[in-house]
């Protein structure tokens, strides 16, 4: 590979990973606004599948193209796994900050490798119980937190819950991603979620809202869901999954600072201790996969 389609990827790499980091602020901003959960989410994936529907319709008609196969894995994607873990995620953000919830999320490298020995049967090497005990342990500074400070524990326990199924929603979606273009499927699971939290709940209030309110949800559709999912996608087919992963793991690290500029968060001794822990566990996996992938090929 060279150095400019390196540095081309890097770049996409970063703008997703910033796209997706602004996600917990802007819907901690939206609950101060007086927007609900189920308004954020719904309006979220409603104007993110429209939005990349037009790019696409506009770009490359082949990607909204679909089998009934691929209709099948986006359904359980989309309608099941990616609808309860974003309810999970943005419950979360209703109790606790926007850095513990973004770290919480990032445990799943621990949760996925388990999951693979588990179910796959992969080897658990050495590197693995390091970084999976890393992460552990950075957890249970925040979550031991909970008891000591005014950090509620129902927002952590919906945070784990997130990461959970975000785990599953990622070891499905690289299965399902062999013989699928990424980009279609990606496409169809944001429009089936789209079609899940219209279906319990359509806000009927759009025309209602306030300037500020409808800056958070075109922020958190275009910003953190459609710029974030095309970037990534990008970045993958340029440099790899592993690769982007390395380059992405700066997402808490910017949730964290964009927390405690935009929403003058303080974190506490054991957040901050957890938070370095989580990240620098999470670099070692990133890593040790980048290895592992660059070998295999």
């Amino acid at each position: 590979m060279n150095n400019k389609l390196l540095w081309k990827g890097f770049i996409y790499s970063i703008m997703s990973a910033l796209s997706y980091a602004s996600l917990a602020i802007f819907v901690k901003l939206g609950y101060e606004n007086g927007l609900s959960t189920q308004e954020m989410l719904t309006f979220r994936f409603l104007f993110a599948s429209a939005a990349i529907f037009v790019i696409f319709a506009l770009t490359n008609t082949k990607m909204l193209k679909a089998d009934i196969g691929l209709i099948l894995k986006a359904f359980i994607l989309g309608s099941i796994l990616y609808t309860v873990q974003s309810f999970f995620f943005f419950s979360s953000l209703k109790y606790v900050s926007a850095s513990i919830t973004e770290l919480l999320l990032y445990l799943y490298p621990a949760t996925v490798t388990l999951l693979s020995v588990l179910i796959f049967k992969e080897k658990l090497r050495k590197i693995k119980i390091f970084y999976i005990l890393l992460i552990i342990i950075g957890f249970a500074f925040i979550f031991s937190d909970a008891f000591y400070s005014q950090v509620k524990l129902e927002g952590v326990i919906l945070g784990f819950c997130a990461m959970l199924t975000y785990s599953v929603f990622l070891i499905l979606s690289q299965k399902f991603t062999k013989k699928e273009n990424p980009m279609t499927l990606a496409f169809y699971t944001i429009l089936f979620a789209a079609a899940s939290f219209s279906a319990f709940h359509f806000p009927k209030n759009i025309f209602n809202l306030n300037i500020n309110q409808y800056a958070i949800i075109l922020s958190i559709s275009l910003i953190s869901t459609t710029m974030a999912v095309l970037f990534l996608y990008k970045a993958v087919n340029i440099i790899g999954a592993s690769l982007t992963s390395v380059f992405s793991s700066i997402e808490p690290v910017v949730t964290i600072i964009l927390s405690v500029v935009f929403l003058s968060d303080k974190p506490t001794l054991y957040q901050l201790a957890g938070g370095i822990i989580i990240i620098i566990g999470i670099a070692i996996a990133n890593i040790y996969n980048l290895r592992v992938s660059k070998n295999v090929h």
